[in-house]
């Protein structure tokens, strides 16, 4: 069985309704599962937001069945509060399509982050660039806090960034 925190029923039709809420844990992992996925869209993501609205971008995975799923790394989830998650895809005509929008609770849970090990790196996310490459997002542990970084070009190891 694979691991699954929540099963998501999208309806495009219906914007205004809030999608499932999602109760993840601090330093913990999420995954989401999207049914009633439009068959047409393509680079399907969920863009989880924190404080002052800054925002991690995590590409789904479809699967056979026309759903999605989403493993959301632990890193997103660095500290405690209320916050959202929206949910978008690019439409047949290239066009961005909105899937919905939901509430994320984030809640207090024990680490197992070894905070004696500085340098722990958990990818976060991959952004294609045009003419190929892409950005990879990822958050680095100092040994206090994880820390955002983003490498460019991670498909030719061309540059870095913090």
């Amino acid at each position: 069985m694979d691991q699954v925190n929540a099963v998501v029923d999208c309806d495009v039709a219906r914007l205004n309704v809030p999608l499932r809420t999602f109760f993840a844990r601090v330093g913990h992992n999420y995954v989401a599962r999207f049914r009633r996925v439009p068959a047409d869209v393509t680079r399907f993501f969920v863009r989880v937001f924190r404080a002052n609205e800054a925002y991690y971008d995590v590409s789904g995975c479809e699967h056979m069945s026309g759903e999605w799923s989403v493993r959301i790394p632990a890193t997103c989830f660095g500290e405690v509060g209320s916050f959202r998650y929206e949910v978008h895809a690019t439409a047949s005509d290239d066009e961005p399509c909105a899937i919905g929008e939901g509430g994320l609770v984030v809640e207090p849970f024990s680490t197992t982050t070894n905070p004696d090990k500085p340098g722990v790196i958990q990818k976060v996310a991959e952004l294609p660039c045009e003419g190929g490459g892409y950005v990879q997002v990822v958050m680095k542990w100092d040994g206090f806090a994880w820390v955002q970084e983003a490498v460019y070009n991670a498909a030719t190891n061309e540059g870095s960034a913090e």
